[in-house]
């Protein structure tokens, strides 16, 4: 029973989007509905017309041809009505239908980029792209089938019965509507049993496609490792295991089957054995049988595929009920209850005793403090793990620091949204991941409005002309899959230009420079350092060497700030700061004398 109620609230949970807000989406369904009970109408008059037609057949009074020849022509041509009207209602709802999986789709396509970083990182980028393209398939199952076909076949149905009871009495509509009760019923109960199977079916295509993806993803890994054969015997198990599951899903499903064409066999011997003996004792004439049976095979073969249509339906609802889950999933939004101030610059930020851990056992940040203010510089160095990189994710609002608060401008950054955010802010991430699309495009994402001067001048301070030279189709190149054609040092210039290009209140620079070699290095930081010197900006590196013009430095060991102060006051102290650059200028003249 609880299973029915979810199923319910899953389909009234998807009603607004049929329900669109534009009136011509909403007069095309009253249109569509409104020749659905037209067809239903001219259905039910098709058997009475076939009566009158072979009651006039069985007399045989010349002056009644006439008659005859109107009802003969009334019956084909109500049939061809009913049929075309059922065409015209199909090509009316493709529209409001198409639409309504468009909102759909928009909505959940926005909804997963309000998502905090921690839902992307628990789930598979296959299992979320293969439920999306399922929901596309799951919405018209579910439309089509319930409002189409169940609903109006239920309501022939009906009709049918009362039809024949008005005619013949109580037994022929009695036995048409008890064997179609019994029918829907075995049909609801015996699909549930199979969808079990079909449920496990498809959670399996899920994970058997969120494991193809995740393997295909990470092709240069297993090249590396020559691991091929144990990714592809990993497959297998995956694929076995989903062979084995289908198979119950669809041997269950033939089974249903079996069992709605017994159901369906008996209707068919009651209702045609009483007709018949009737018929031979006189009861009812030649034209009344034939008008009993009309209606017995008008609904014989719409019953018979009622186990197909619920078949779809529950599959479509099963389908929908993965996106359903996501759709459940709380965005990010902001804590306050006001309205957030509107945020033009960044003014200033503060970090006020911070801790943060993305696991209750592991700490990262453990009681920072600092402070920065516009048109300053902030360098943040530490050996590998101290919390440096973690610092942009929680100014992103990526994640919710656990004790502590950070003030942007003064107030707490949880009364501003990520958009509000994120529009002021911008970073060359530790991992760059690009578009599989042009380099220009990549770099033009930072500000889609920008003028090719502007991109141009952006890859000039990248320095990322002399790789653009090396390629055949210039800023045209296609970078591949997150950006595997190209080398890390070729996305770290892209992704400075793309920084360079957005024009943000705050840079951040996130091991900016850790694939160049030093003297690209130093043409780049040399071309920025005009832009980051008017600007306020947060530098986290292993490199000391592109800190040292900072403000102020800060200094992490784990999760602490060991140190801060400037390049010269940190060396004098003999510190932590010291040991690092010591080790910097050793590589330094090591990469050199190379």
């Amino acid at each position: 029973m609880q299973e029915k109620f979810k199923t319910l609230k899953l389909i009234q949970e998807f009603l607004p989007f049929l329900w669109a807000k534009q009136e011509k989406i909403r007069n095309l369904f009253l249109l569509a509905f409104g020749l659905i009970f037209i067809s239903i109408v001219l259905n039910l008059s098709i058997p009475l017309v076939l009566k009158e037609a072979v009651s006039k057949l069985s007399v045989t009074d010349k002056s009644m041809t006439y008659q005859l020849v109107l009802l003969l022509v009334a019956y084909g041509i109500i049939w061809m009505l009913s049929q075309t009207i059922q065409n015209v209602r199909q090509i009316i709802m493709v529209r409001p239908l198409e639409r309504c999986i468009r909102l759909f789709c928009s909505k959940l396509f926005d909804h997963l980029h309000s998502l905090p970083m921690k839902f992307h990182l628990d789930r598979k980028t296959g299992a979320i792209t293969n439920a999306l393209e399922r929901a596309q398939h799951g919405f018209p199952d579910v439309f089509w089938g319930l409002f189409l076909f169940i609903i109006p076949t239920i309501i022939e149905l009906f009709l049918a019965a009362m039809i024949l009871c008005y005619y013949y009495g109580a037994i022929y509509g009695f036995i048409l509507f008890f064997i179609a009760i019994i029918f829907i019923t075995f049909t609801f109960y015996a699909t549930e049993w199979a969808s079990y199977f079909q449920i496990l079916s498809n959670e399996q295509q899920l994970n058997t496609n969120a494991n193809i993806v995740d393997s295909l993803l990470n092709f240069s890994t297993v090249k590396y490792f020559n691991n091929k054969n144990y990714e592809s015997r990993k497959r297998d198990n995956h694929l076995k295991e989903r062979e084995t599951l289908l198979v119950k899903s669809i041997s269950s499903m033939e089974l249903v089957r079996i069992g709605q064409s017994f159901i369906i066999g008996i209707g068919l011997i009651l209702l045609t054995y009483t007709a018949g003996k009737q018929t031979l004792s006189s009861g009812v004439n030649v034209s009344d049988s034939v008008f009993i049976n009309g209606y017995v095979l008008q609904f014989a073969v719409p019953l018979h595929y009622i186990e197909f249509i619920v078949r779809d339906i529950r599959k479509g609802v099963n389908e929908l009920a993965n996106v359903m889950e996501i759709l459940r999933t709380k965005p990010i939004t902001c804590l306050s209850s006001e309205a957030s101030r509107s945020l033009e610059k960044v003014k200033s930020i503060k970090f006020q005793n911070v801790s943060f851990g993305y696991k209750p056992s592991r700490s990262v940040l453990k009681d920072v403090n600092f402070y920065l203010e516009t048109g300053h510089s902030f360098g943040i160095v530490g050996v590998t793990s101290s919390g440096k990189s973690t610092l942009p994710n929680l100014l992103y609002k990526f994640y919710d620091v656990n004790s502590g608060k950070i003030l942007v401008n003064n107030e707490d950054i949880q009364n501003f949204t990520t958009e509000q955010l994120s529009s002021l802010m911008g970073i060359v991430p530790q991992d760059i991941i690009l578009f599989n699309t042009t380099i220009y495009e990549n770099i033009l994402f930072a500000r889609p409005n920008a003028q090719k001067e502007e991109v141009e001048e952006a890859i000039k301070l990248a320095h990322l002309e002399p790789v653009l030279k090396r390629l055949p189709h210039h800023y045209e190149t296609i970078v591949g899959e997150r950006g595997l054609k190209l080398s890390g040092g070729e996305k770290q210039r892209i992704a400075i230009a793309r920084v360079l290009l957005r024009r943000p209140s705050l840079y951040i620079l996130d091991e900016a420079t850790s694939s160049l070699d030093l003297a690209t290095e130093e043409t780049i930081m040399k071309n920025i350092a005009p832009i980051l010197k008017e600007s306020t900006t947060i530098i986290i590196a292993h490199r000391l060497s592109t800190v040292v013009n900072a403000d102020e430095i800060l200094v992490f060991q784990h999760g602490n700030i060991e140190e801060r102060g400037t390049h010269s006051s940190l060396l004098k102290q003999q510190g932590l700061y010291a040991s690092l650059w010591k080790t910097h200028e050793e590589a330094h003249r090591r990469s050199y004398a190379a």
